[in-house]
């Protein structure tokens, strides 16, 4: 793994002022950088930004799994963990709460893996291969195993079915499934969804680009295929037993709410697609609204909504010059009602020089 280190260490600490929105950044030099980065969010609720790097142990270069905790005004110890391997990617978003921890990442020869955590996250419990993953983009737990959701090599959408152990393993994609990815997938009150997402390809003329919502039991036997009207979606769980999902129709964003029988509640639209822009956001659930976080023009843009879909505030950075990190993924947490933002980037001001680790934290203007 290739590192750059240097010897300062700074921190900046900006308030953007924006209508009806407050956002702030901390942002310092990392002493390493481009290392990989993902989240995970455990059994009592917490969650961690988990970084990969390469320390210096016993006069050995090994590589270890950094801990911190997503809040960003949070000065807690940072967790070190030896891992049997080096990774340069990690799935960006590891949802444990039935199981222990489980981070997924690809090594420098290009092979994905499960890496499962001890319970303490003091160590690593045992590691197996995914084999034929072409990339991992979340994982989640139901009441008796995991579910991984990605593509495969073929780049058809791949979703899979581990046991507790990791002994047992079953993919979920249907033999009609065209080129795309599994976007995310998530339990909802013992109920397991994930979101399908097929593109367009020239061996694929026949079909239309479009997004599935699909419904799982615990154990991965199919339950319910409901169409989506965009493309590129997400979606989370909301504690009224909803689901909120994003799409893209053409250049348009669109967040809807759907009630826990699946139906249509709202929808509402959100920005156009401009310059750097995430395709796919991150949605979760922070106080009474919902929000999407994501790039738009290389810039962090978030939107708040409340449960009837009406927008609350709409927060855009535009002084720190810090850009869309690469792939466009952010690492999200939310603390009672203010947002905090993890990622990894470079400055606008200077698009060739060292990246930025930054941690962004949004509140409700009122």
């Amino acid at each position: 793994m290739k590192s750059k280190f240097t010897a300062a260490l700074f921190i900046l600490i900006a308030t953007l002022d924006f209508v009806n929105a407050k956002l702030s950044v901390e942002s310092m030099t990392p002493q390493q950088a481009d290392r990989p980065y993902a989240q995970i969010i455990l059994k009592d609720g917490k969650s961690f930004w988990i970084s990969a790097e390469q320390l210096n142990a016993n006069g050995t270069a090994a590589t270890f799994f950094l801990l911190q905790e997503m809040n960003c005004i949070s000065r807690g110890k940072t967790k070190k963990i030896k891992t049997p391997d080096t990774y340069m990617i990690l799935a960006p978003l590891s949802e444990s709460i039935r199981q222990n921890t489980l981070v997924t990442g690809v090594n420098f020869h290009g092979q994905w893996s499960v890496i499962q955590l001890s319970a303490n996250l003091s160590s690593v419990r045992q590691a197996q291969p995914l084999i034929d993953m072409g990339f991992v983009w979340a994982s989640a737990t139901s009441r008796t195993g995991y579910f991984i959701a990605g593509t495969s090599v073929d780049k058809r959408p791949t979703l899979i079915y581990l046991s507790a152990d990791l002994k047992n393993k079953k993919t979920l994609s249907q033999a009609n499934d065209h080129n795309g990815e599994v976007s995310n997938v998530f339990e909802s009150k013992g109920r397991i969804f994930s979101l399908f997402n097929r593109y367009l390809r020239n061996q694929d003329a026949n079909t239309s680009p479009r997004a599935e919502l699909r419904e799982y039991s615990t154990t991965g036997a199919p339950v319910s295929r409901t169409p989506l009207n965009g493309m590129a979606a997400t979606g989370m769980a909301l504690k009224d037993g909803g689901i909120a999902i994003s799409y893209w129709i053409g250049k348009q964003l669109f967040i809807e709410k759907r009630g826990a029988n699946l139906s249509a509640l709202w929808s509402t639209k959100l920005h156009q697609r401009s310059g750097v822009a995430s395709r796919k956001g991150y949605l979760l659930e922070t106080g009474s609204h919902i929000a999407w976080v994501g790039a738009n023009d290389d810039k962090l843009l978030i939107h708040r909504l409340a449960q009837d879909g009406k927008s609350i505030q709409t927060s855009i950075d535009t002084k720190t010059n810090i850009g869309a990190p690469i792939p466009d993924i952010y690492s999200v947490h939310s603390s009672g009602d203010d947002i905090h933002v993890r990622g990894v980037a470079r400055r606008s001001t200077d698009p060739s020089g060292q990246v930025t680790e930054f941690c962004f934290t949004e509140q409700p203007d009122s």
